[in-house]
């Protein structure tokens, strides 16, 4: 039998066990050697969440019907994601997150592509996330990666003499210049979603690999869990399920909780299918940060072109989230991203996701001890 052109690198537990452990060695070296800069202040936590945009929606697959039609889709996927020009991106992030200055940023589809042949894809031609570590430094803002959920990681030929290999990663990023009395992370979990998608291709059925990540952090004095999540964005039942995932597992705690993501849900329309996602988890006691202090702007975060160059704004639906559970109080939350101003020297948004900033509050010392 034939080898199918489409090869998973690893298997799901492997590739988490694996992540986990090199995640871990991360928050113990951020805990084990606190750098001597202050904080900005002693009051909020600042955060960001942001979806980076792999560079590709896939659309190309959905017309491919046959083996040779698979591996042109994935040649011409291979050249839109290069044409977004991801490092050039990731610099137009990093300079909107220094200004921000987080302590804590949630990144999600901060993707890895890689090309080979005769095994797995080693040779990187783009990585999102290290690029914007590198940025992120040069501009004076360390971070630390305490967190990495593994997602989608497939390989497959193209028509360019080499194998593809597209790795889609969701990250908890930590800054790397507070001392652990302002800022301090532990008990990091990272998990797969029970209920997945898994669709079909001339290939063999594609499955999607979705979860969170989560870490506890003890901030000046008050404690909360800071979880990252991206939910499947094909499927509303897929999502629905995902959402309720959420409060069986990462929300599932006595300490406040902070989720912040790409939920892809339109929280602004009832009309949406995955909807009841949404409103379980507010029913759960979780605030929508956004509709709590910016209301009713409606504060669209997506979506741009694929391409990301399309010159006027096509941001119309609000998708991205900062919800909390707790005593928060919303200091100030604004979307970055998503002026004609941000766009990078060739013309490209920084995503085709609009970033979330948020400032939060923190519970009181008496309502972080009940």
């Amino acid at each position: 039998m034939m080898p199918s052109p489409i090869t998973r690198t690893t298997t799901a537990t492997s590739d988490l066990c694996k992540t986990v452990a090199i995640a871990c060695l991360a928050v113990a070296a951020f805990i084990a050697a606190p750098p001597t800069a202050m904080a900005d202040d002693d009051g909020p936590i600042r955060l960001i969440t942001q979806n980076m945009d792999e560079g590709t929606d896939f659309v190309e697959l959905a017309g491919a019907h046959t083996p040779p039609q698979f591996v042109a889709a994935v040649t011409t996927i291979y050249n839109n994601i290069l044409a977004t020009k991801p490092a050039e991106r990731a610099a137009a992030m990093a300079r909107e997150f220094a200004r921000q200055r987080p302590d804590l940023i949630a990144l999600q589809e901060a993707a890895v592509l890689r090309t080979g042949s005769g095994g797995p894809a080693t040779t990187v031609r783009s990585d999102l996330l290290q690029s914007l570590l590198d940025e992120l430094a040069g501009l004076g803002q360390p971070y630390v990666a305490v967190a990495i959920f593994p997602g989608f990681d497939a390989q497959a030929p193209s028509m360019l003499g080499f194998d593809v290999r597209l790795t889609t990663q969701d990250a908890i990023l930590v800054r790397a210049d507070l001392p652990r009395s302002e800022l301090e992370v532990s008990n990091l979990q990272i998990q797969e979603f029970g209920v997945r998608l898994a669709a079909p291709s001339p290939v063999g059925p594609i499955a999607s690999q979705e979860g969170w990540a989560s870490i506890d952090v003890r901030a000046r004095g008050r404690s909360f869990r800071f979880v990252t999540t991206h939910l499947n964005a094909a499927s509303p039942a897929v999502r629905m399920a995902q959402a309720g995932e959420l409060l069986l597992t990462a929300a599932n705690t006595s300490l406040p909780v902070i989720m912040a993501g790409d939920f892809n849900i339109d929280t602004d329309s009832s009309l949406d299918p995955s909807f009841p996602g949404y409103q379980a988890l507010i029913n759960a006691g979780f605030t929508d940060a956004w509709q709590s202090k910016r209301a009713p702007d409606p504060g669209f975060t997506c979506c741009q072109a694929q391409n990301v160059l399309n010159p006027t704004s096509l941001l119309s639906q609000r998708i991205d989230l900062v919800l909390f559970r707790g005593a928060f109080g919303v200091a100030d939350i604004s979307l970055i991203g998503n002026q004609p101003s941000d766009r990078t020297s060739s013309g490209l948004w920084p995503s085709d996701h609009a970033g979330v900033a948020a400032t939060l509050r923190l519970p009181s010392r008496q309502a972080d001890n009940q």
